[in-house]
């Protein structure tokens, strides 16, 4: 080993969500963001910002952790005062982002590792990086958040029947005003979506956004389509957080545009299962149940710990989103699965390397979708094609060497760290992808 190398790279990575394989798209970002340092050789520090408490990440047992309370309660008057007028921005962290000492953690850790980098997770902690002048810091943007917000405040208005309020349109303000900034002093911002990236770099006349993609934990594991006998029903899987408006938009086609068109027979030899968190009680969520009723095929099993045995028992995996940002993590976890896909346009969006017919399957209008799944009621011998090209796809552009040699190029372009090629460090992964 070169002197040079002697001392580990120091990465310190701030994220609201905890790293967790089994759970929604930002906790399966997470875990491949880290897992792609620990494979460049850096030594990770994770910091936590709690809203709740909870336990620490079981999944990486090599790096080190630190909990951060997130505050959410009473703005004082002054506070919101400022945040009106909108100056001094720092003034608008509080009522947007809650109240931490997210910023004296990262500060004690500048000060104690001035080299370090420092990669921030949404503008929930990423809202500090204009506070912190001469940082080596990042920021993983998992969505563009004002688009995010309007589309979730679109959704909630329609809902109720109104017009945008004017708290809306000054926090959506406020919010674009934040990432304006933001992304202008992060030395890089790391993209989960190629498209975004390109967006960002147009919408605010930069030229550091760049394209991460995503690797799953545990890769190795192929579990393929599943055999379907003669005479069982095609088994559907639909995951996600129900209340998550990519979730709301994906069920209300399906269940409101897609199964009024098939016919009894096709109906009765479906099954869909949705897994994901399910709010009981939350309006969207009652409003997508009662549209199932007319459909007893159709169950909600709520949130799934083992997603493994959630993919053996179906044969098909429906992402039928209308709106959506960032990019769909549950399809390349179903590629690195070798798991068959059947996905609108949007609801593919943002995921790179997509080939319809091959890798995936592809529609958009509900009498194609309908289509589609009363062809694979009669046949679905091609399911197992789709999956196993899938997997392909996922080893070529999304295993762990891929996503690691990627950062490795973009950190030495953007932040100036000099690292070997990811393949002097993955060796056992290479051979496992290869």
């Amino acid at each position: 080993m070169s002197p040079s190398r002697q001392v580990p790279p120091r990465v310190h990575i701030y994220s609201h969500h905890s790293p967790a394989p089994n759970t929604t798209g930002p906790g399966l970002a997470i875990c491949s963001q880290i897992q792609a340092f620990l494979d460049l050789g850096f030594e990770v520090d994770f910091v936590h910002l709690q809203v709740k408490p909870s336990a620490p990440p079981s999944h990486f047992k090599e790096i080190s952790y630190t909990a951060i309370p997130l505050q959410i309660g009473k703005v004082p008057f002054y506070v919101r005062l400022l945040y009106l007028v909108g100056w001094p921005r720092r003034f608008n962290w509080r009522p947007l982002f809650g109240r931490s000492s997210l910023l004296r953690e990262a500060r004690a850790r500048i000060r104690k590792d001035p080299d370090a980098l420092h990669v921030f997770n949404y503008l929930v902690t990423a809202h500090i990086i204009p506070a912190l002048p001469k940082t080596r810091a990042i920021f993983a943007c998992h969505d563009i958040e004002t688009e995010y917000l309007e589309r979730s405040y679109a959704i909630v208005r329609a809902a109720e029947g109104r017009s945008i309020l004017r708290w809306e349109r000054r926090k959506l303000r406020r919010v674009e005003e934040m990432e304006c900034q933001v992304v202008s002093e992060a030395k890089l911002v790391l993209c989960v979506s190629a498209a975004e990236a390109c967006q960002i770099n147009r919408r605010w006349a930069i030229s550091n956004a760049a394209y991460l993609p995503l690797s799953v934990a545990n890769d190795t594991r192929t579990i393929g389509a599943t055999v379907r006998a003669p005479g069982e029903p095609l088994r559907l899987l639909h995951l996600g957080e129900v209340a998550h408006f990519p979730t709301l938009t994906s069920l209300e086609f399906l269940l409101t545009r897609v199964f009024p068109l098939l016919d009894a027979a096709t109906l009765s030899q479906l099954e869909l299962d949705v897994v994901g968190k399910l709010e009981i009680g939350d309006p969207s969520v009652e409003a997508v149940m009662a549209m199932a009723r007319p459909y007893p095929q159709v169950r909600f099993t709520g949130f799934a710990p083992d997603l493994e045995a959630v993919y053996r028992r179906n044969h098909l995996q429906l992402v039928a989103s209308q709106q959506a940002t960032g990019v769909r993590t549950r399809i390349i976890e179903s590629w690195a699965m070798g798991f068959p896909v059947l996905s609108t346009t949007v609801g593919a969006g943002g995921v790179e390397q997509l080939a319809p017919g091959h890798n995936i399957l592809l529609v958009d209008e509900p009498l194609q979708f309908a289509n589609c799944l009363r062809q694979l009621v009669e046949d679905s011998t091609s399911l197992k094609a789709i999956g196993d090209a899938g997997r392909a796809t996922y080893d070529a552009h999304f295993s762990r060497p891929s996503v690691a040699s990627r950062l490795r190029d973009l950190l030495a372009r953007h932040v100036g760290s000099q690292l070997p090629h990811a393949a002097e460090l993955l060796p056992e992964a290479e051979q496992q992808t290869a």
